[in-house]
């Protein structure tokens, strides 16, 4: 278990494995490669393509809204206003303007009132109102349709007549009465062409509140369930804002990041914006409402950026799945190529592991045999040498035929209240001539009174003693071993502790594997099957706990085995069953 190899991206290139798997990865990369570039290709087209048809889509609208709104305006000046001559309003000829005012309010509903005023005829002087009340009563009664309204006439043919100075055919001028805002636009009729004396008016009034919260939104209600939303984007959503930017209208609930695409302006006027300069005091007295339309709180871009997204995500999960897949494959084939060499290694290593201690027994055999041994004393140090080395090759045995029934699933673990203080007295007990043989400074500290734990004694010891071979194995020149068991945290803990070539981060999960042997530099060091951690990995599975290491190379490694505490009842249904 030394440390790293003298070069590790040697060692890579090396392994055929890792050849395999970049050779499958350039053959399946290549092609895919070009088809997601094209697919992606095809992405930002369509994306591009999107975007147009989004802003066009918002530009028309908005455009249609804002003409729509004006047409909708203006349309009792094209209607009443101008359609009512001079000739019918001086005389007045109510019979004449009842059904050109009626026909007017049911086509601008928004429209609060028209009025009228001649100084000539029989009602002449009288500020004449018709509005929605006066088409509830019958036609016979055409002096009541026209009544006369003299809060409004106080207050609107003042005004009038003091703009007639500006000679203007139409004026428009918003006017409070009974504390709410009327638009007012009228169209004033003059005895000659100077516009010096004025001798009728036709106006009418609008509701700014009501045009405000009923009409206008009623109306582009009725426009948006006519626009072709875009399937697969977020609906177009409009609002129409006045001038001090709060909104009076909006197609969805909009908030303050909402992102405009478009905006337009519009005059809150009732003629064509054609005949501004024949109207008076438009300047001062004009409302500039917006109108504003978008996609919500994201940008064009991003918008269809989203709508692309999951297919290039596909995409990516699908480019993800190919090199898994290829991946898999390729750590397959890496995977049989490595076992087989493992399996070849194995098959060197344990001819050599049984040819050593077979050697050597049969060296001192002999030689105790023979008699050549002089003293008892040496004799005594053979006997041991004898009984050691048969221990180690029937522990190598033990190891391969419990190896052989983990593979098959045939290990079972006898579980029953063990001491693992007891069953680590008796693990360095049997390796205490081993120590010696090394010259091994043993340091234990076994503390007292350990809880019991359900375990097969004879796995844990086998586990112990497998650990503690590595640790003697793998100490290099420095012979010091430090050997513990203690409570921890509901787990009774075994650590073993040694100074010596430790291994390297990126191997520590490896070592655990079956044939697996950490790479030694220039291939030195101790041989090995690769077998005793894996055991060793298995049996702490299977005893509900755990392995641990931690280690450094060239300043040794310290396992550790978790063994968990049983609660208070734990022992007793084994108890049972192992009287039974």
């Amino acid at each position: 278990m030394s440390g790293t190899g003298s070069n590790p991206l040697r060692q890579l290139f090396a392994d055929r494995g890792f050849r395999l798997g970049v050779g499958l990865a350039i053959v399946v990369a290549i092609p895919m490669a070009v088809l997601f570039y094209f697919q992606f290709r095809s992405l930002n087209d369509l994306e591009k393509t999107s975007a147009v048809v989004l802003r066009q889509l918002s530009s028309d609208t908005a455009e249609s809204l804002t003409q729509t709104i004006e047409d909708y305006l203006r349309r009792p000046q094209i209607s009443v206003l101008l359609k009512v001559p001079q000739a019918r309003s001086e005389p007045l000829d109510l019979a004449w303007i009842d059904p050109v005012f009626g026909d007017g309010l049911k086509e601008s509903p928004f429209v609060d009132a028209f009025f009228i005023w001649t100084e000539r005829g029989p009602r002449g002087d009288a500020w004449l109102r018709y509005d929605h009340e006066s088409l509830t009563l019958p036609e016979s009664a055409l002096q009541s349709r026209f009544r006369e309204d003299q809060l409004f006439g106080a207050r609107l043919l003042p005004r009038i007549q003091s703009l007639v100075k500006l000679r203007m055919a139409i004026v428009a001028f918003t006017e409070v009465i009974d504390g709410r805002k009327y638009y007012v636009q009228a169209q004033l009729r003059f005895e000659s062409f100077a516009r010096q004396r004025l001798t009728s008016v036709v106006a009418l009034v609008v509701d700014a509140e009501k045009l405000r919260q009923e009409f206008i939104p009623t109306l582009l209600r009725e426009r948006m369930n006519n626009v072709q939303q875009p399937v697969g984007f977020p609906p177009l959503e409009v609002a129409v804002l006045q001038e001090d930017g709060s909104r009076i209208f909006e197609s969805d609930e909009l908030r303050s990041d909402d992102v405009p695409v478009d905006e337009r302006s519009f005059a809150i006027i009732f003629f064509d914006k054609e005949l501004l300069e024949f109207a008076a005091p438009y300047e001062e007295q004009r409302e500039i409402w917006g109108l504003r339309t978008g996609y919500g709180p994201n940008t064009i871009p991003e918008i269809v950026s989203a709508s692309t997204r999951p297919q290039k995500a596909l995409m990516v999960v699908l480019a993800g799945a190919i090199g898994l897949g290829v991946f898999l494959v390729a750590g397959a084939a890496a995977r049989e190529v490595r076992v087989a060499e493992l399996k070849s290694n194995f098959v060197a290593s344990v001819s050599h592991d049984l040819k050593t201690p077979l050697a050597l027994i049969q060296l001192f055999a002999e030689t105790l045999e023979l008699g050549r041994v002089r003293t008892p004393d040496r004799a005594m140090e053979y006997y041991r040498i004898i009984n050691g080395e048969a221990k180690k090759l029937t522990r190598f045995i033990e190891n391969i035929l419990d190896f052989s029934r983990m593979e098959a699933g045939l290990r079972p673990y006898r579980m029953e209240p063990a001491d693992l203080g007891e069953a680590l007295t008796k693990v360095l007990a049997r390796v205490s001539n081993q120590f010696e043989q090394g010259r091994f400074v043993l340091t234990t500290s076994i503390a007292p009174g350990l809880p019991r734990v359900m375990a097969d004694e004879g796995a844990t010891e086998q586990a112990i003693e497998n650990l503690v071979a590595n640790a003697m194995k793998y100490s290099g020149d420095d012979r010091r071993i430090e050997i513990g068991a203690r409570s921890d945290l509901g787990h009774v803990v075994i650590s073993i502790r040694d100074h010596g070539v430790g291994i390297h981060r990126r191997e520590q999960g490896r070592i655990f594997r079956k044939f697996y042997r950490v790479q030694r530099e220039l291939g030195g060091g101790p041989q090995g099957t690769g077998l005793g951690l894996a055991i060793v990995e298995h049996t702490m599975r299977g005893h509900g706990g755990s392995v641990r290491v931690e280690s450094e190379p060239d300043h040794g490694s310290t396992f550790s085995l978790h063994f968990p505490i049983p609660g208070e009842n734990a022992f007793e249904p084994t108890l049972v069953e192992l009287a039974r």
